[in-house]
């Protein structure tokens, strides 16, 4: 069993999961705005929503104002939850973040997410963003 962390929420706890879906917010959001997705999802994925300090219960915290900081503090958060496959999903802020998270977790563990979802943000510089083709 694992231990809780302030930094994660599962609405919907799933011990027959074949995914774990992790989704990351926007800069001044928590986990509340993804705690609904349950309903959609398949019934082989568990949802987990990333709650990062100085936000909601996790309010007594002081919020990071650096991403690398952000990012190496939540790699020994996650590790414990990537025993099964997942994949991560975040959006605008967020996205930036599972992004950067995955960079750390190729360099610290042996595992990197199936799947990186991402929206309200661009690509960083020097990365490739995939998209439908114009022309």
């Amino acid at each position: 069993m694992m231990t809780p962390s302030p930094w994660l929420v599962c609405p919907k706890p799933n011990p027959h999961a074949r995914l774990r879906l992790f989704c990351f917010p926007y800069a001044g959001g928590g986990s509340v705005i993804y705690r609904a997705w349950t309903a959609g999802l398949p019934g082989t994925t568990e949802l987990w929503c990333i709650r990062p300090p100085g936000r909601e219960s996790f309010q007594g915290e002081p919020p990071f104002t650096r991403l690398v900081a952000l990012v190496e503090a939540l790699v020994p958060v996650m590790l414990p939850y990537l025993d099964v496959p997942f994949a991560f999903f975040g959006h605008s802020m967020g996205a930036l973040i599972s992004f950067e998270l995955i960079h750390a977790l190729r360099r610290w563990h042996d595992g990197v997410p199936v799947h990186l979802f991402t929206a309200g943000h661009r690509a960083p510089p020097g990365q490739v963003a995939l998209g439908p083709a114009h022309g």
